[in-house]
């Protein structure tokens, strides 16, 4: 689709344009200006995107500092074995393992732009560590490498449990200490193509006066609340914003996010994750993924997300047994949430119950007594979202203990509760009890994580993907089909799109079928870099001199 030559307002020209500011778009930005380029971030809102939101973890590996410190001995080979079960084949091996080789690296050149990573090492098995802790097991590799198995998840310090925004700040200076120009409230609408179906730059649109970006800005935190939130948001945009049309000299890098904020793209691409907990921001509504696919692009793994079910801490809980309506078993319940919920995801209507006895549970409010307490924290620290990772599981850990679950004296009773047949949960926890007494799990489940479900009485926490009071976080992982090597987008034909890029959740990248915590910033800062390289070369950057071009 090719736009028209000029807009209602001023045209203007740099080597390389982004659209979204987060991770994935500030290391595109950041890279392509080390190359060289003059380059321009737009971004619909102030910055940040989901990025700002997040625990910062970094799954990175192949013998990092803080992996040395602690003792681990990794590799690409050692990193690459555990990523390619991790990641279902949906990355070529060529791919992944670029993206093990380059993965210390990328760490290195986080702190050379402001980061610091804590060697500190934390060893139980948790959703984030404390604050001050700088590594830890962030997915299944315990489950499966056992004495084998590597931390890597890497934590920067700074901003106590909730170090996203301090990734974030420290990406947003770095690309201002290299002149990148940055446009905020600033929404992509349309690339803009030549003949012969090659992207020549962007349409955007625009809120330049101060008032109307304030009020934008309030609008913003309306778009959480939903549907009525986003509409509100766009037909705003709609009346405020001016259209404009912006050049690109090297190639458009799209890296505006996912879509988990799109009721209807998510109806249509993964209508078994609605109703999820939508990790993100309103700014994740599909815009760039639709203005690729405009463009000419394929997309990949749409249907695929992220919904985490962490039932842990506590650690007992992993302990019970996790089956669906039918009473029968679905998985190794210690593994990492995102695992869980694509399995529980499958089920029939979606449902499934963690099963547990009164033994399991006393473990367990033992266990959240001796967590971290939110009282030993100043107010500063609350207020500031430094303690959400531990508010979101303390008050889950509550939930679950006291609300989401049905109670019995017996599991024949607690099947009834349940609506699952006769027989079928008996059999299953019996099955189960001689497993744990044997120490050998049919589902390979580590002998530590075994325990007899046998006192009542006994307990069914409810732990579909959509229940609302005990939430699933989910971020979308399919997006605009790339070559990862370079980020150049796919067309329909599966060549490249001539100078159409893309990165982070707005494409399918290394986690496009599964996820571990820390492997979508991961993929955000190699994607972008990846996609900023690449756009800047195209421009014939390359000097290594940063430069800008003015409007």
């Amino acid at each position: 689709m090719t736009g028209p030559a000029k807009s209602r307002s001023r045209a203007s020209e740099y080597d390389v344009v982004v659209a979204g500011f987060g991770a994935a778009g500030a290391c595109a930005a950041i890279q392509a200006a080390d190359e060289g380029a003059g380059v321009l971030v737009i971004d619909r809102f102030s910055g940040g995107g989901a990025t700002a939101m997040s625990g910062g973890v970094i799954y990175a590996g192949s013998g990092t500092r803080a992996q040395k410190s602690a003792g681990f001995r990794d590799g690409v080979e050692l990193m690459h074995g555990y990523l390619r079960r991790e990641t279902g084949g949906a990355v070529t091996p060529k791919e992944l393992k670029h993206f093990c080789k380059t993965s210390r690296e990328n760490i290195m050149w986080l702190e050379q732009n402001g980061l610091s990573f804590p060697d500190k090492f934390y060893k139980q098995k948790t959703t984030q560590p404390p604050a001050g802790y700088g590594l830890y097991y962030s997915g299944n590799e315990m489950q499966y490498s056992g004495k084998n198995a590597v931390a890597r998840g890497h934590v920067p310090s700074g901003g106590g449990m909730m170090t996203g925004p301090v990734l974030y700040e420290a990406l947003k200076k770095a690309a201002a200490e290299r002149g990148v120009d940055v446009r905020t409230h600033c929404m992509l609408e349309m690339i803009t193509t030549d003949g012969s179906g090659a992207a020549t730059g962007i349409i955007a649109r625009e809120i330049r006066n101060p008032l109307l970006k304030k009020i934008h800005g309030l609008l913003y935190w309306l778009g959480f609340a939903g549907s009525a939130g986003t509409g509100m948001i766009r037909a705003f945009e709609k009346i405020a914003g001016r259209r404009v049309t912006i050049l690109a000299k090297g190639g458009v890098v799209i890296a505006s996010g996912g879509f988990i904020f799109n009721g209807s793209m998510m109806k249509r691409f993964a209508p078994k994750f609605r109703g999820t907990m939508r990790l993100g921001t309103p700014g994740d509504d599909g815009a760039g993924i639709a203005a690729g696919m405009k463009a000419g692009a394929s997309v990949d793994s749409m249907d695929s997300c992220a919904a985490s079910r962490f039932y842990c801490p506590p650690q007992a809980f992993a302990s019970g047994i996790l089956v669906n309506s039918d009473g029968k078993r679905v998985c190794d319940e210690s593994l990492y949430g995102a695992t869980l919920s694509s399995a529980i995801a499958v089920q029939p209507g979606g449902r499934a119950y963690l099963v547990v006895d009164s033994r399991i549970m006393e473990t367990a409010r033992e266990q959240m007594k001796a967590e971290e307490r939110i009282r030993d924290h100043p107010l500063r620290e609350i207020f500031s979202g430094e303690l959400n990772a531990l508010i979101f599981r303390r008050a889950m850990a509550f939930v679950n203990m006291k609300l989401n679950r049905k109670m019995a004296g017996s599991i024949e009773e607690l099947e009834k509760k349940c609506g699952m047949p006769a027989g079928g949960l008996s059999s299953t926890v019996s099955s189960y009890n001689s497993s744990s007494a044997s120490g050998k799990d049919g589902f390979g489940k580590r002998r530590d994580f075994l325990a007899q479900i046998s006192r009542p009485p006994f307990y069914a926490i409810d732990c579909r993907i959509s229940n609302r009071i005990f939430p699933a976080p989910c971020i979308t992982l399919g997006g605009l089909k790339t070559d990862r090597l370079t980020g150049a987008v796919l067309g329909r034909g599966g060549s490249p799109i001539k100078g159409l890029y893309a990165a982070g959740r707005s494409a399918a990248g290394i986690c496009a079928s599964s996820y571990v915590s820390g492997l979508s910033l991961a993929d955000c800062i190699y994607s972008g870099r990846n996609a900023g390289r690449s756009a800047a070369r195209s421009a014939g950057a390359g000097t290594g001199k940063p430069k800008k071009r003015k409007a």
